[in-house]
């Protein structure tokens, strides 16, 4: 209810200062005679002027809702400058005292156009249909703005006698004269209408009533006025029509204000005292202005502070320049602080974490990798066991033997197993990095066991001019072959000779002479798994075997 009173007040005091000009000066208490002549325009002029500071101090410096409040006030100044000239300076010239007459319609027109554009300032919902309206109103407010000052020629708004004699008593309404007056009015009532559908404070509707207190004495004034029945003091009556247009339009502008219907740049002190943030308002000496509850006010060095700055363990302030001064509000960012602490930490557990299963992975990638090379050299010992148990029965017997000949026999065919496994582990690794391999990696394994077949008492001999690749399968398959039938027909072996070429397929062409054991039917059916046709030819002693090896895609 404060707002109420509030208003109620205001109103009070516009119609106290309304009766004071129109008791002691319209109505002839003071003389209307030199010095005093013409006092009633110089009071109402000076109040208007009021008007004029007072809503440049009160409502937003800036933005079309500012200048429309501001032109309100100054229409109500030229309405009351106009009735000085019409009563004081043109009294006596009847055209000029007549068009200035006219002239009260511009002011009047405006004065409601303006309240209801301020409506529509103010948080519209749609920008577009507003300005539409806007446009739309001042359209027709123009349009009847011409048609009162070229009343003259028209008489539409006011019909005089033939001549225009005694024209400022003896005339009648047009019927353009009551579209002036039912529009002018419904644009009060349609900006107050507007005004009360958008606030959207509760308190603010429910005391919207009081607005009509100030609609209803207006109206009633000019009601008077128009039929004439405005009391008189001393032969004049004690309010005109330019000055309860004025005070009506100020009346009711105040009460949407007070009321909070039209956002104003003062109270600040109010709202100050009911904020619950730390902020406050500065001159630019940094002395506080307006300061709320839970603030205190700045060192010299805060007050120099750049926005952001930290002015304690937990407490950011930031800073604003405002006309005349700063504004500054601290932000509290002790739970912000918490937080990020604590997401610090998590961050850091996370890193740990994340190192932690990356050394984990590391890890098992590593044992993945000694389990699979466990498995190939498994693989390999398993495939080299017959080769390994040749060698440790040589190495046996060439240790019990007291010949020579016999040691150096058992060297030298350990020296020749021992490089058929070392050749065998090294296809089988190739083997285990890709799908195929070069066929020079089989011809080095081949030829490095014929060199050492030639150190046990064997000439053989390797010819090689294949570069192409082969399956992996199929080259340790070919190798295993060649080794097989080197150990089974070692003894009675007199010579082998190898050739590895290349044409549509890569061709390991074996030669034995005296080749005394066959080739198993176990390692036949393994180079038939591996897709290697195989060719045995037989000449007297000599036996020649030629496997067709398929080539392979790419290698590692």
């Amino acid at each position: 209810m404060s707002e109420v009173r509030s208003a109620l007040r205001r109103m009070a005091a516009y119609y106290l200062l309304l009766a004071v000009g129109g008791v002691v000066f319209t109505a002839g208490v003071v003389p209307d005679n030199f010095p005093t002549r013409n006092l009633s325009t110089v009071y109402f002029l000076a109040l208007t002027v009021c008007l004029v500071l007072y809503y440049a101090h009160r409502v937003t410096p800036s933005g079309a809702l500012s200048s429309m409040m501001k032109s309100i006030s100054w229409m109500g100044l030229v309405l009351i400058l106009l009735r000085g000239v019409k009563y004081s300076a043109f009294s006596e010239v009847g055209v000029l005292a007549r068009h200035t007459w006219y002239l009260y319609y511009v002011p009047m027109l405006l004065l409601p156009l303006f309240l209801f554009h301020v409506s529509l300032l103010i948080a519209p919902k749609n920008r577009t249909r507003a300005a539409v309206i806007r446009y739309g109103s001042l359209a027709l407010t123009a349009v009847l703005i011409v048609l009162v000052l070229t009343n003259d020629l028209t008489q539409l708004i006011f019909r005089f006698e033939l001549g225009f004699a005694d024209w400022d008593h003896d005339y009648s309404y047009g019927w353009a004269f009551y579209v002036v007056t039912v529009w002018q009015y419904s644009l009060y009532l349609a900006s107050v209408v507007v005004l009360v559908i958008k606030c959207r404070v509760s308190s603010a509707k429910k005391n919207a009533w009081v607005i009509l207190i100030p609609f209803a004495v207006g109206a009633a004034m000019i009601a008077l006025l128009g039929a004439g029945k405005m009391p008189t003091l001393a032969g004049g009556n004690i309010v005109e029509l330019p000055e309860a247009l004025v005070f009506t339009a100020a009346a009711i502008l105040e009460c949407c204000m007070e009321l909070g219907l039209v956002p104003t740049n003062t109270d600040y002190g109010n709202l100050f005292r009911h904020f619950s943030i730390s902020s406050q308002i500065t001159d630019r000496r940094g002395v506080p202005v307006y300061i709320s509850h839970t603030a205190v006010p700045l060192t010299a060095e805060q007050f120099n502070a750049a926005d952001g700055d930290r002015i304690g363990g937990h407490t950011v302030l930031h800073r604003m320049k405002l006309p005349g001064g700063y504004g500054f509000w601290q932000d509290d960012l002790t739970e912000i602080d918490r937080l990020n602490g604590e997401l610090a930490e998590a961050k850091e557990a996370l890193t740990q974490e994340t190192e932690l299963i990356r050394l984990r992975s590391e890890l098992k990638e590593k044992q993945t990798k000694i389990e699979q090379h466990t498995l190939v050299y498994d693989t390999i010992a398993r495939r080299t066991q017959t080769q390994s148990q040749a060698i440790t029965r040589l190495a046996e017997e060439g240790r019990t033997s007291p010949e020579p000949a016999i040691k150096k026999q058992c060297r030298d065919r350990i020296a020749l197993f021992g490089a058929y496994i070392k050749r065998y582990a090294n296809l089988t690794l190739l083997s285990q990095e890709s799908d195929a391999v070069e066929a020079g990696e089989l011809a080095l394994s081949v030829s490095e066991v014929l060199r050492y077949l030639n150190f046990c008492g064997i000439p053989g001999e390797f010819v090689g001019s294949a570069d192409g690749i082969i399956a992996s399968g199929a080259a340790l398959c070919a190798f295993e072959t060649f080794e097989t039938i080197l150990e089974a027909s070692h003894p009675s072996l007199r010579g082998v000779f190898v050739n590895l070429s290349e044409t549509e397929s890569i061709l390991l062409k074996m030669t034995f002479e005296n080749m005394t054991v066959p080739i198993p039917g176990d390692v036949i059916g393994r180079l038939e798994m591996a897709d290697i046709p195989t060719e045995v030819q037989q000449e007297d002693d000599v036996t020649y075997v030629c496997l067709t090896l398929p080539k392979g895609g790419k290698t590692a």
